[in-house]
């Protein structure tokens, strides 16, 4: 243990390069504001189609009336959230790590969720550009956070 401990000492002060998860990832522009702005700019949409779907009880899309983007997800939203969140507290190599891991998730669910395109190509009119809303943020976020 002590020469793992030695060789890891050796990396981080020649090398510059922090192997330590707890490690302070140095100081890095708050993420939760970035994702909150391009989230509040998303739900508008999602608010006016919301509205639309108020007197219609259509299955599939029952959680977006409800519960909005979030309802929509599988866990993304949360996930990304709490990520975020530890990232902008603790500042560590590990929890940038997690941001990361959690921007990958919801892209993923942007860009597979057969939710996503409903809601987009939705037939009452309502613009909601999820994907050119969120995406960038997300890009900016994971830009940050590597």
């Amino acid at each position: 243990m002590a020469a793992d401990t030695a060789k890891n000492d050796w990396v981080r002060t020649v090398l510059g390069v922090i192997t330590d998860p707890n490690a302070p990832a140095g100081p890095r522009e708050k993420l939760l504001p970035i994702w909150v702005a391009a989230k509040e700019s998303a739900d508008e949409g999602i608010t006016k189609l919301q509205n639309a779907l108020r007197d219609r009880d259509d299955e599939d899309l029952n959680a977006i009336v409800a519960y909005g983007l979030y309802g929509a997800t599988a866990g993304e939203s949360v996930g990304l959230m709490a990520a975020l969140r530890e990232a902008d507290g603790k500042g560590t190599v590990g929890a940038y790590a997690k941001v990361i891991d959690a921007v990958a998730d919801f892209r993923d669910f942007l860009d597979g969720a057969p939710i996503v395109d409903l809601i987009e190509a939705n037939p009452f009119g309502v613009k909601v550009p999820l994907r050119a809303t969120l995406g960038p943020a997300l890009q900016q976020i994971a830009r940050i956070a590597a």
